[in-house]
């Protein structure tokens, strides 16, 4: 599945909760720019299949205008414009990842991250630690609702996904500053309110970019363990002692344990593809081989932290699972929930409609959308752009469609609706407390 390469090309904006280096960025001239509008619209806006005809048409008219205005576009505005032209498919997987441009602009030294549509920092630098738990309220007096909707202009897909991608935006005074929404570029005032209930503003001067520094998606923040990239100087709202389960051992994508609260075993799926350490046909193996030894009355699959890869690699497992186990079978999702993984949950669901329950918040995309394809890099501005070439459609099974990916015309999803059957969403309250609401949502289902 191509999917699975896009996957592992830009593994930390959108599959992978791990980090990643840029390569340095040669320096724009008028030619180049030019060259790469050419490129971009031949190799991306010619063989795109996500964008309606209206959205083709204005992308088209605004990359004819970047083109006239060549000779004075800055590099800034240039990488997000191009963002805004492919988010106009208003597509998930048609984007230019946010995590891919932390690299080439400069960024406070605090890390945001979505609960609900509320930002909140989980990371601070030693110097802002008192902001740990802060909710972010405004920036240079631009209120959130403001600076939603220029983040959300930066990607498509849905509005909780989008919002995944909205911290690279609200952490730079440089990209901020490019898109008109605040004066400077080197620094802006962050306003907050305090875990305590009072308010703050703080003048945040934004680090250098850096590309020889790693990156990481935003869902790699809800690890309290700090990344290897990470110096002493940084801070985290959670003790890693205080995770539960779902958020230790970042860098392990497949796990299991033991749930004898729950008379089952848990199973964690963090990617759909392959680790560099254990191949995921491996773990699935053994995962059948322990269920049938050890008989568990249930199962959870946590697909929380999923982003995706191949949806060939868990469908036969999680096609099986309910002749594994005797009772219930809850999956785990969220908004960081994408691609392959929503194909997973998916086979699942419609594998045993009455006995599978879906947990959490909604998956990160909607039962319709485009995927595969292979990502294209314009070669003076260094901008990666991810394309979808092949529909999923997971509402009708793809039956209405001749375009549909060939792993789902061969094997079909039709289901009603993922959204979850029990609400168990993220809260800052259960963060801060080492609490997982998922899985306390399943225990208190279990004892009704």
């Amino acid at each position: 599945m191509r999917a699975a390469k896009w996957c592992r090309l830009v593994l930390a904006a959108v599959c992978l909760p791990s980090t990643v280096s840029a390569q340095p960025l040669a320096p724009l001239t008028p030619t180049s720019i030019r060259q790469d509008l050419a490129l971009m619209r031949e190799q991306f806006l010619g063989i795109e299949a996500s964008y309606s005809p209206g959205a083709r048409a204005e992308a088209e008219r605004r990359i004819a205008r970047l083109e006239v205005v060549a000779d004075t576009l800055q590099r800034g505005f240039l990488e997000l414009e191009i963002a805004r032209i492919v988010a106009l498919a208003d597509n998930g997987h048609t984007s230019v990842p946010g995590a891919m441009r932390a690299s080439h602009f400069n960024r406070v030294a605090i890390r945001l991250t979505p609960f609900g549509e509320e930002f909140y920092v989980l990371r601070a630098q030693s110097q802002h630690a008192d902001l740990l738990g802060a909710r972010l309220l405004a920036i240079d007096g631009k209120p959130m609702a403001m600076l939603r909707t220029a983040a959300r202009s930066l990607s498509g897909g849905t509005a909780a996904w989008r919002d995944r991608q909205a911290p690279f935006l609200f952490e730079s005074p440089e990209q901020l500053h490019a898109l008109g929404v605040i004066t400077a570029s080197t620094a802006a005032t962050y306003r907050f309110q305090l875990a305590t209930g009072g308010t703050v503003e703080r003048r945040l001067v934004a680090d250098s970019a850096n590309a020889a520094t790693p990156r990481a998606n935003t869902s790699r923040w809800m690890y309290p363990e700090p990344p290897a990239s990470d110096g002493r100087e940084w801070r985290s709202l959670m003790a890693v002692a205080q995770a539960p389960w779902s958020l230790q051992e970042p860098t392990t994508r497949f796990r299991w344990r033991d749930a004898p609260e729950l008379d089952g075993v848990v199973i964690e799926l963090r990617q759909n593809v392959s680790a560099p350490n254990v191949m995921i046909r491996t773990f699935l193996m053994q995962m059948d081989t322990l269920l049938r030894v050890q008989k568990p009355r249930h199962v959870v699959l946590d697909m929380r932290m999923n982003g995706g890869g191949d949806l060939n690699t868990t469908r036969a497992f999680v096609q099986s699972l309910p002749t594994l186990v005797s009772g219930r079978i809850f999956v785990l999702t969220s908004p960081h929930t994408f691609s392959a993984a929503i194909s997973t949950v998916g086979y699942l669901k419609q594998a045993a409609p009455e006995r599978v329950s879906i947990v959490g918040e909604m998956v990160g995309d909607r039962l319709e959308f485009w995927a595969e394809g292979r990502p294209v890099t314009l070669p003076g501005s260094g901008i990666l752009i991810g394309r979808a070439t092949e529909r999923h459609d997971y509402a009708t099974g793809c039956k209405p469609y001749s375009d549909c990916h060939g792993a789902v015309v061969r094997s079909p999803i039709s289901v009603k609706t993922l959204a979850p059957d029990l609400s168990a969403p993220w809260t800052l309250a259960d963060y801060r407390a080492g609490r997982d609401p998922g899985m306390a949502a399943i225990a208190a289902e279990l004892r009704r």
